[in-house]
């Protein structure tokens, strides 16, 4: 289950204790993976579930969200925190080359160095813009 992915097979009690039935591993009810009938069960089951959770990178909030089954509220909250990291690096962005452009115009009024041939092309394209 875990090599399969979140998507293909999310790991829960209740998903676990059907491919053991199906596979002829154990006999009994899903109280058999409980946390009253074996804590050792259920902490295993709970580690593969963030094991398998991991690579998302969800906060605790978002992670718990998947474990009850309510995967859409934890995509919009993930969604929601990932927009405003955006938003967040692309204002630093503008303001980095901002300032960048800054110091082109500097060094080209007092050296003879071609920095053109240095800039990445997206700067020169703000430059020209800014001009």
């Amino acid at each position: 289950m875990l090599e399969e992915g979140f998507e293909n097979s999310p790991i829960s009690p209740s998903a676990l204790h059907q491919r053991l039935v199906c596979k002829g591993i154990i006999r009994g009810g899903l109280s058999t993976l409980s946390k009253s009938t074996s804590l050792e069960r259920h902490n295993l089951i709970s580690y593969y579930i963030d094991k398998q959770l991991s690579p998302l990178n969800l906060k605790n909030k978002e992670k718990q969200q998947y474990i009850n089954g309510r995967t859409r509220e934890a995509f919009v909250s993930q969604n929601a925190r990932l927009k405003e990291k955006i938003a967040n690096l692309e204002d630093r962005l503008s303001e980095n080359t901002m300032t960048l452009i800054a110091i082109i115009k500097e060094v080209n009024s007092k050296t003879s160095v071609r920095t053109e041939r240095i800039i990445a092309p997206h700067i020169i394209r703000e430059m020209r813009n800014k001009d």
